[in-house]
């Protein structure tokens, strides 16, 4: 086998167990069943993946370096703070939309504890440290409003991705509501939650002394 056939058939071994992991759960889903899926021998298979867990953290490290490559491209794209908050929104649902199998295998992979949820993080570290700066100097320029932005950062990306992996959108993106409408009306909601969340307050007049009677 070539060296270019040899990398065709891991990423085909890669994309069938993302589907299947999404689609059956970890538990659900054989070693077989992948190799099937991807028209090889599970001998095959086990030469590029020795086991199930080798499998499967080739699985995350292949999703979370895809999502945060797709990130950076929009951080780089905008120079405005709240800009770049939308432009992360609306490019975890484009990939959600373009990439259907990536919404169901993050849900499936957020359940098989944290050891899983680190490797994602672990990935996506250089970009939630890039978003935090972000976020604060938009604060000090008046652009976003002032609030703890590690938390705020927080509460957005489980607005986003509590919501690109809820049951409604997922039949969205897996094809059972064929117009996409579900995925991109929950679109729009997250983006006017997060504008109402990063808008900046109001500035308040000071209150007016008291008239002396007299």
């Amino acid at each position: 086998m070539t060296r270019r056939g040899g990398e065709a058939t891991r990423r085909r071994l890669l994309e069938e167990a993302i589907r299947l992991f999404g689609k059956n759960g970890y538990q659900g889903t054989s070693l077989e069943s992948v190799a099937g899926a991807a028209g090889v021998r599970k001998q095959t298979l086990l030469y590029y993946f020795p086991s199930k867990e080798s499998l499967l953290e080739a699985c995350v490290a292949e999703t979370s370096v895809r999502l945060a490559a797709a990130l950076s491209e929009a951080l780089e794209a905008e120079t405005s703070s709240s800009r770049k908050a939308e432009a992360v929104i609306h490019t975890i649902f484009r990939l959600a939309e373009e990439w259907p199998e990536f919404p169901p295998f993050l849900r499936e992979a957020s359940r098989l504890g944290p050891e899983v949820i680190e490797r994602f993080a672990a990935t996506l570290e250089p970009l939630r440290l890039r978003a935090l700066a972000f976020l604060a100097r938009g604060m000090s320029e008046g652009e976003i409003r002032r609030q703890d932005p590690a938390l705020l950062l927080f509460t957005l990306y489980t607005a986003v991705i509590g919501t690109v992996t809820e049951a409604g959108v997922l039949r969205a993106v897996v094809g059972e509501d064929r117009s996409r409408m579900a995925l991109h009306r929950r679109e729009r909601e997250v983006m006017e939650i997060v504008r109402n969340a990063l808008a900046p307050a109001e500035r308040e007049s000071p209150p007016r002394r008291a008239r002396r009677s007299g």
